[in-house]
């Protein structure tokens, strides 16, 4: 595998459902259970995914069972822990089978990949733009406000003396609760905001086309939502459908322990990525 070719694979993970959160009930927490489907096309069977989110606006933690090779470069472990920090630019996954854990800061890691000298990346085509589109369908006894989110852009890749250019476009459709003021939302990868975090800061112009997106969006609950992701490289095109969906929410008191490493697990690496380990935090 060349060395863009891992850059873009160790990009997804990133790229996995994350969650913000603001308590709107004194002492307590928002949590939610939801359920998350990704289809390759091309491919025989489709990942599904449960998850658990609970979180504030500082912290959130995930747990996630099936399918966890799909979202965390650890792998291998039925159910899969991330806990997220400043506001997604920090993600941290706990395997609890192999008492490991892995931190990782995307946005550094493309920006380090680029000040070593080997990869330099040059963008275009960067589009983001939203649609309100009235009200969306009842789910779970909340009303809904339905959005359309679009973006697209071309990604020049030189490293190592080799080229790839990749092309992506995504369309995505999110269903934000009306009626609930506390925010919590698992599906922040499938409007593009974890695209901004980890290309942000090799590429200007898209990140400020997607912040000015983002600011346009409901800063309620989202509840549902579904993505068409393409991405064209090499001659060839692989197209990802996504689907998310709440299925239960209700306010708990949180112990703070959740979200912190424990003392006996042991820092784990990242292979075939350079830099994957920076940014590690060590156990309290």
């Amino acid at each position: 595998m060349s060395f863009t070719s891992r850059l873009v694979t160790g990009a997804f993970f990133a790229l996995a459902p994350l969650s913000y959160g603001n308590a709107q009930t004194a002492g307590k927490t928002l949590a939610m259970d939801f359920r998350t489907t990704v289809l390759v096309q091309g491919t025989p069977d489709s990942a599904v995914m449960l998850g658990h989110a609970v979180g504030t606006a500082g912290k959130m933690r995930l747990d996630i069972r099936g399918s966890a090779s799909q979202v965390s470069p650890l792998g291998g472990d039925s159910v899969i822990t991330m806990i997220v920090t400043d506001s997604g630019k920090t993600i941290t996954f706990i395997d609890n089978k192999r008492s490991q854990y892995l931190r990782v800061r995307p946005a550094e890691m493309v920006a380090q990949a680029q000040q070593m000298g080997g990869v330099k990346m040059e963008f275009s085509g960067t589009n983001a733009k939203v649609d309100s589109l009235g009200a969306g369908p009842t789910i779970l006894g909340h009303p809904t406000t339905h959005y359309r989110v679009a973006t697209g852009m071309t990604m020049t890749v030189n490293a190592m003396g080799q080229q790839q250019v990749v092309k992506f476009a995504s369309t995505t459709d999110g269903y934000f609760a009306t009626d609930l003021t506390g925010t919590l939302n698992p599906f922040s990868s499938l409007s593009g905001t974890d695209v901004a975090n980890m290309f942000g800061s090799a590429n200007a112009e898209f990140a400020q086309k997607l912040k000015a997106v983002q600011a346009k969006l409901p800063k309620g609950t989202q509840l549902r939502a579904s993505s068409s992701a393409t991405i064209v490289t090499q001659g060839l095109t692989r197209v990802t459908t996504s689907s998310a969906e709440v299925t239960a929410l209700n306010w708990v008191t949180t112990d703070p322990k959740v979200f912190e490493i424990p003392s006996n697990y042991t820092q784990a690496q990242l292979p075939g990525l350079a830099g994957a380990g920076t940014g590690a935090v060590p156990p309290k």
